[in-house]
């Protein structure tokens, strides 16, 4: 209404019967009532007092090869097509869904409470998100500097096929974040922290809590009704020039432990730890991260402890605004659980089983549009040892749009 009706003010300004600032006043009244009815028009909420939207598109090319007789990958597909929303609801609440079209599944969906306890400012979610657990796995997917996460990363986090641990990422809960948004994102100095209490595996819908819940295994099997808990701490200092953020976190997740992913609800735990850094001096920047869990009675037909553990070292350098080196090394010992090839490198073949996985990624990334249009291109080499010996490498490309 505000456009429609500017001809109008200008003329009446023109010919004497408003001011300038008579005109300008208007405008500003008919910009906030035209909002205001959009707002009531969308909103089945009368609180609701802003409502954003948000997505990203990733396109991929993956061509990898193993040393062994079986076919290799060459393909074309959308990694991921997100689409969500934001509302503000009254002074401190807000609502959050994020959803991925190509993966088929929410990557958020959770409502948030932002205020100060005391002094202090905090937020608490309750719905779906990540668990602040694996720094790389709650790096956005949008700002990973290697287009996928390590090895280690998704052999702790991703869920449980038998040899994956399936001890992070997504999880329905009540989350508890301390110390400043700046201070969480590494944008100002200060300590952060967080809690949270959240089911043991991911759960989406009423299906999943069923007793003969359907869409992930093992959930709402009658054996996982306990409560998972997680711990986070960490430091940010901001100079002039460069940057330092460290920080460690743990979860414990009960009756999800034992051999493979068949013993749920038998007592077996998992408990797991991580350390991590992010330094940045003028264009270099370096980041790494060590693992650790352990696996009641995985080994020895229940007996034994399993112990498995990994890191990942990631140095890059911004030559100029538009294009930055990056290198990652990543090394994963599986202690007994088992690890193949395409349980760390995402897209690559694999056939044979071993206890230790290294990878090497050297990659570029050109930003078009800041990270906003971000062209990625990367070379990945893999080895799996000690049992099962194979080789996999090969390219892998991304272009990303968000929006």
């Amino acid at each position: 209404m505000a456009g429609d009706a500017g001809a109008l003010l200008d003329a009446l300004v023109r010919k004497g019967i408003l001011t300038d600032q008579e005109a300008e006043d208007l405008r500003a009244d008919l910009s906030r009532d035209s909002q205001e009815f959009v707002i009531a028009s969308t909103s089945a909420g009368k609180s609701t007092n802003s409502i954003g939207l948000n997505g990203r598109i990733q396109l991929q090319y993956a061509g990898l090869g193993s040393d062994q007789n079986i076919p290799g990958v060459n393909q074309m597909f959308m990694r991921r097509i997100y689409f969500g929303m934001n509302a503000g609801i009254g002074a401190d609440w807000t609502a959050n869904f994020l959803y991925d079209f190509a993966g088929g599944g929410f990557d958020k969906a959770f409502v948030q409470w932002k205020g100060y306890l005391g002094d202090e400012a905090i937020a608490l979610d309750f719905g779906l998100r990540k668990v602040n657990f694996g720094y790389e796995e709650t790096t956005s997917s949008g700002s990973l500097k290697a287009i996928e996460r390590s090895p280690v990363t998704r052999y702790f986090v991703e869920p449980n096929n038998g040899r994956r641990l399936g001890a992070g990422s997504y999880r329905v809960g009540a989350f508890l974040d301390g110390g400043s948004s700046d201070v969480r994102k590494g944008k100002a100095t200060g300590l952060f922290y967080g809690a949270a209490l959240t089911t043991q595996t991911r759960t989406d819908t009423f299906g999943d809590g069923s007793a003969d819940g359907i869409k992930y295994s093992g959930n709402g099997s009658g054996a996982l009704n306990s409560t998972a808990m997680w711990a986070n701490v960490g430091y940010s200092l901001i100079n002039p020039g460069s940057k330092l953020m460290v920080g460690a976190a743990y979860g414990f997740l009960p009756d999800v432990g034992g051999a493979g992913n068949t013993n749920f609800g038998k007592g077996y735990d998992i408990s797991e730890y991580s350390v991590y850094f992010d330094f940045t001096s003028g264009a270099f920047n370096l980041a790494g991260e060590y693992l650790s869990a352990t696996v009641d009675n995985a080994l020895a037909g229940g007996t034994k402890d399993a112990k498995p553990s990994g890191y990942w070292i990631q140095p890059s350098f911004a030559v100029n605004e538009k294009l930055e080196l990056v290198a990652r090394y990543s090394q994963v010992d599986a202690d007994g659980r088992n690890i193949r090839a395409s349980d760390g490198i995402r897209s690559a073949p694999a056939v044979r089983t071993g206890q230790e996985l290294e990878e090497v990624y050297l990659g570029l990334n050109y930003f078009i549009v800041n990270q906003d249009v971000k062209l990625q291109v990367g070379y990945i080499n893999g080895k799996l040892s000690n049992g099962g010996s194979e080789k996999v490498d090969g390219v892998r490309s991304q272009l990303q749009v968000n929006f």
